[in-house]
């Protein structure tokens, strides 16, 4: 294909517009209509009436504004409401300029003849099907409004154009609806092939040292027994995580009530406090805070020392957001310490804490110094999608 046919047929298109092709091809119809609604003033309306110059002015007009639509609507970012409504007004103003061009001969069809449907058609098309039944009804009643009224060809016309726009509207709804399937199903397999990628890398590599932790564990005493368990728990936990292949639809997840999932976190060193009523969030929300929380919570069991206890508190301050405080009396830390863990491969604080929190768009803020234990203010948005 040589650069010019490629550019000629793609010059309606933009690369990420989907709906590119069908705007070609009502483009093609629109100036085809304008071409039919022009000639026909020219061959018969010109004689019938006595303003010729009027009738001229009106062809131009069609003539350009066609042009003029056409590339406004070319890219997806103009798609903007003023252009369809100068588009409405436009075509309203063509079809009652009959009246001061006709005069008091009675014109059967109007200037704009079949041409006055390309506005609704776009509405439809590149908008919705109410705003391109809408337009189409604003213009079939100008069509009704020049004189004699009401005639039998204006009724055609009315009744195609309120149809045909219909028709493409409910069509390109359609069109719309398998596009969104077919881009969730493509995201899917994206996923589980992300997925499978990472389960050879996490085999390879994380279970074969978690494999050989749990057979020489216990040449080492005790605490290399306890380190063989914590091993056979991990590799557990890994390989049930590899083996599901279920990828679930965010825009489905049921919602779950946030403040009952943490409840089950009370134990003699952790105290939940939750408000009285629910907090119903999306599953996934649920997921990932619950990891960071069992994140947290085994910091605490590994570094703020043995007779460390934990209080957790959900709050609720405004309807758009979640605030859980976690908080210790242990030993504590200081920032250097973090930022030394972190230089040094340790990504507990900064992937499953501050990292997941990041995934569901809230924030994560350590508050910490040595003696006085650590405090975690996670603060997440409350998105249901209604």
């Amino acid at each position: 294909m040589s650069p010019g046919t490629r550019d000629a047929g793609t010059w309606f298109r933009h690369p990420h517009d989907v709906l590119g092709r069908v705007y070609a091809v009502s483009v093609t119809v629109r100036v085809a209509m304008a071409v039919h609604a022009i000639l026909i003033n020219l061959i018969f309306m010109v004689p019938l009436v006595h303003n010729d110059v009027g009738v001229m002015v009106v062809c131009l007009v069609m003539a350009l504004w066609t042009v003029i639509v056409s590339v406004l609507l070319r890219r997806p970012r103009r798609r903007r409401g003023w252009v369809f409504g100068a588009d409405l007004a436009v075509t309203v103003g063509v079809v009652l300029a009959t009246t001061l061009v006709a005069g008091d001969v009675d014109v059967p069809l109007t200037l704009a003849a079949y041409w006055g449907g390309g506005c609704a058609v776009y509405a439809a098309i590149l908008v919705s099907t109410r705003w391109g039944l809408i337009q189409a009804v604003i213009v079939s009643a100008a069509y009704f409004a020049v004189p004699p009224f009401f005639t039998a060809r204006r009724i055609d016309v009315v009744v195609l154009i309120i149809a045909s726009t219909f028709c493409l509207g409910a069509l390109m709804s359609q069109f719309r609806e398998t596009l969104r399937e077919q881009q969730s199903e493509r995201d899917r397999s994206a996923a589980l092939a992300e997925r499978e990628r990472l389960a050879r890398i996490v085999h390879d590599g994380a279970l074969q040292v978690l494999a050989l932790v749990e057979r020489e564990g216990p040449s080492l005493g005790p605490r290399g027994m306890r380190l063989a368990s914590l091993a056979r728990e991990s590799e557990s936990q890994l390989r049930a995580l590899l083996l599901d292949r279920e990828v679930g639809d965010e825009s489905v997840t049921p919602l779950v009530d946030l403040a009952a999932a943490l409840d089950k976190y009370q134990s003699a060193r952790v105290t939940v406090s939750t408000m009285a009523g629910q907090v119903m969030v999306p599953r996934f929300v649920v997921d990932e805070v619950e990891a960071t929380l069992t994140e947290a919570l085994n910091n605490v069991q590994r570094h703020a020392g043995p007779d460390a206890s934990t209080w957790v508190l959900l709050d609720q301050e405004s309807d758009d957001e979640v605030i859980l405080w976690v908080r210790d009396n242990g030993v504590g830390m200081d920032s250097d310490a973090v930022t030394d863990a972190s230089d040094r491969g340790r990504l507990g604080i900064r992937d499953s804490i501050v990292g997941r929190m990041s995934a569901i768009h809230g924030s994560a803020i350590l508050k910490s110094s040595p003696g006085l234990g650590a405090e975690w203010e996670l603060r997440f948005p409350v998105d249901t999608g209604e």
